[in-house]
């Protein structure tokens, strides 16, 4: 049933005029009829604009869209985000877009009933952000997916970072023969991840032997190591997420191979399954909590910042670090 001003009067009280007033923000001051009537919107999920009013006890309401896979990463993302948001006064509601037609247009109807918005629309290019910017206006929004151009607001892990991190330790624990089992290529972080990693061989004088193009999920993994077996051992690998990390390890378990030991292997993400999967994981670690509280502090300011005009897109990059656990030693030294 859609709500309307009626409604909102029989519960608060107030006439029909006046609350049309304050829900189109020309009510003076912050009485109590505004709060009330402000609140009692929200109840009954009318979107009351926020930015009218300064009410510091009116929560937010904000909306995370991604591009949902069925992985853990995004179980384990949406809880950093639920539990940032229950700490800071934010109504969280989440929206996956993945099989959308006419994102640009979806994303302004979400708009329609949220505060601010965070994104994590990893396969989109620029002219497709640049189209959601120019539809969206001065909506407040932010990336947590990086992008190749400085089109919006961005809150993202070192990607770069987590490939050079990568390659570092495999080097330092013996490795000389390195391969990679990529995520899909559309995405801009998977390209990073890639980049970091043989950027860094290459400074050390080394090179990588092997490349599978995967695409994040455990199956692809599992298929990195069907491929891979046909070469020679003693390879240290970088697997552009814990997923495929845990399906290469699983399959080569299987096997006969070692692991490590035969092959040694980095993930990314430093997910929980990881941590209990036998042996555990060697992973990048990336702190979600970290990235839920940038991204929201960040919405939060831009919505009672009034001067909406001399905002600039900006690109903010969080730092990631290793977790060496027992997946990447060579030829099956302990820890």
């Amino acid at each position: 049933m859609k709500v309307k001003l009626e409604h909102i009067a029989a519960k608060t009280g107030y006439s029909i005029a006046t609350v049309s007033r304050v829900l189109s923000g020309k009510a003076v001051g912050r009485s109590a009829s505004v709060e009330k009537i402000l609140f009692a919107a929200r109840e009954l999920g009318y979107h009351a604009n926020r930015p009218f009013y300064q009410l510091d006890n009116l929560p937010l309401v904000m909306a995370l869209v991604t591009q949902h896979d069925a992985e853990e990463f995004y179980s384990c993302l949406y809880e950093s985000f639920d539990r940032v948001s229950s700490l800071s006064n934010i109504q969280l509601s989440i929206h996956s877009v993945k099989y959308s037609t006419n994102i640009a247009e979806e994303l302004s109807m979400i708009s329609q009933l949220n505060d601010g918005m965070i994104l994590l629309t990893p396969t989109l290019e620029s002219k497709q952000y640049k189209k959601i910017k120019e539809k969206m206006n001065s909506f407040p929004i932010v990336s947590i997916a990086p992008i190749n151009e400085n089109v919006i607001t961005t809150i993202t892990f070192d990607s770069y970072q987590g490939g050079q991190l990568a390659a570092k330790l495999l080097i330092e624990s013996g490795y000389q023969r390195f391969g990679i089992i990529t995520g899909p290529l559309i995405k801009w972080e998977a390209n990073l991840r890639r980049a970091g990693y043989i950027d860094y061989l290459f400074k050390k004088g080394f090179h990588i032997e092997w490349e599978y193009h995967g695409d994040y999920s455990f199956q692809s993994g599992e298929k990195a190591f069907d491929d891979v077996k046909q070469q020679d051992k003693n390879l240290g690998i970088f697997a552009s997420n814990d997923q495929m990390a845990l399906g290469f390890l699983h399959t080569a378990l299987e096997d006969g191979s070692t692991i490590s030991g035969d092959y040694g292997i980095v993930g990314y993400d430093n997910m929980p399954y990881g941590r209990i999967y036998y042996p555990k994981l060697s992973s990048i670690n990336t702190n979600l909590d970290e990235l839920a509280e940038s991204a929201l502090d960040y919405l939060i300011n831009r919505i009672k910042n009034k001067n909406v005009k001399k905002i600039r897109p900006t690109t903010t990059l969080l730092p990631v670090n290793i977790v060496e656990r027992k997946t990447h030693y060579y030829n099956g030294q302990n820890q």
